[in-house]
């Protein structure tokens, strides 16, 4: 019932929105798309030894937009992945300027680099590196949290200094409710997001970021919750490097994480990328994970590719022992 009840206001919302077009300019009003993922993984996962095929996302998406005639921007859209299933993404975006524009429902959580600009489409391996799955609610965060890196509330969001084709300076500020996809606010306290980001190029962003909320998991007590970093991404569709540091308080736990990035694309078929990232669960402990990955894709046509990584996991102790394993993992990608 919960789901659909979201489904219903989404469509309210975008039946309100197709009838202020009708007065205006009409573009791009419904899009059905979507895409599948499934593979085979050998190796260890957080120490438990893996030899299956999966099913990694079936994705479902319905989305479009319009512009007004005075070049107000309003778009929309309903994303659900069939594999759990639930909703992942259900949100109206309305943009009168290139200052300034408001996004409320369900959405990308604006913090993280890899996490706001990189969708599972895009990225370049098939996992998302440690820090940005441990402190951006991507997988298996700290504070126990998943949401697939998103979150209900509300965004503000805009650029200044305009280029053709982008802007320079860049603002994204959220309230969030701070417990997951899915889920009313448990907790009575709003998360707060910023991110800053400078593109003095179209291929170029520098970012920051801070947010500041709780969280509460079943009946435990609401604990404070903050995340805070940085990093730089150069891509200009054929050689991509990009490096992120997040840190962030769990209640009492202190983490950090680190990753860098490095990937060339030596035809428009096939991809080369190399990552070395870190992660301290604990930030006064010397215990540690280090991830080496080497990643290939092949993408023969436009719809379809296939990803295979080979991942080297150093696991470092106070004790002075030294754990690794290895991980390979290929995944196939059909988008319609």
């Amino acid at each position: 019932m919960k789901h659909l009840r979201l489904i219903f206001i989404a469509v309210l919302l975008i039946s309100s929105g197709l009838l202020y077009a009708q007065e205006d300019q009409k573009q791009n009003l419904f899009k059905f798309s979507g895409y599948v993922q499934a593979g085979y993984r050998v190796g260890n996962i957080d120490e438990i030894k893996s030899n299956s095929f999966y099913l990694h996302r079936a994705i479902l998406t319905l989305d479009g937009g319009f512009s007004t005639k005075n070049e107000s921007k309003v778009d929309y859209c309903l994303m659900m992945n069939a594999t759990t299933p639930n909703i992942l993404e259900l949100w109206v975006r309305y943009m009168p300027a290139r200052e300034f524009g408001i996004q409320v429902g369900q959405f990308r959580i604006p913090l993280t680099i890899e996490n706001s600009d990189y969708a599972p489409l895009r990225i370049e391996l098939i996992d998302y590196s440690q820090p940005i799955i441990r402190l951006n609610q991507v997988g298996g965060d700290v504070s126990g949290i998943n949401s697939a890196g998103r979150e209900m509330g509300l965004k503000l969001f805009g650029g200044f200094i305009h280029k053709e084709h982008h802007s320079i300076i860049n603002y994204d500020f959220a309230v969030l409710n701070g417990n997951g996809i899915n889920r009313r606010d448990n907790d009575q306290s709003k998360d707060i997001i910023g991110r800053l980001r400078i593109s003095p190029i179209s291929y170029l962003s520098i970012a920051g970021y801070y947010q500041d909320g709780t969280f509460k998991v079943g009946e435990a007590a609401s604990q404070k919750l903050n995340r805070y970093g940085g990093g730089v991404c150069y891509d200009d569709n054929t050689f991509v490097v990009r490096s992120e540091y997040v840190g962030g308080k769990t209640g009492d736990i202190l983490s950090e994480g680190a990753y860098l990035l490095a990937g060339y694309h030596f035809t428009e078929k096939f991809m080369a990328v190399v990552r070395a990232d870190y992660f301290k669960f604990e930030k006064e402990l010397e215990d540690y994970d280090m991830f080496y990955t080497l990643g290939l894709t092949y993408q023969p046509v436009k719809k379809f590719k296939i990803q295979a990584n080979y991942t080297l996991k150093n696991s470092i102790f106070s004790s002075n022992d030294k754990i690794f394993t290895h991980l390979f993992n290929i995944m196939a990608t059909a988008i319609f």
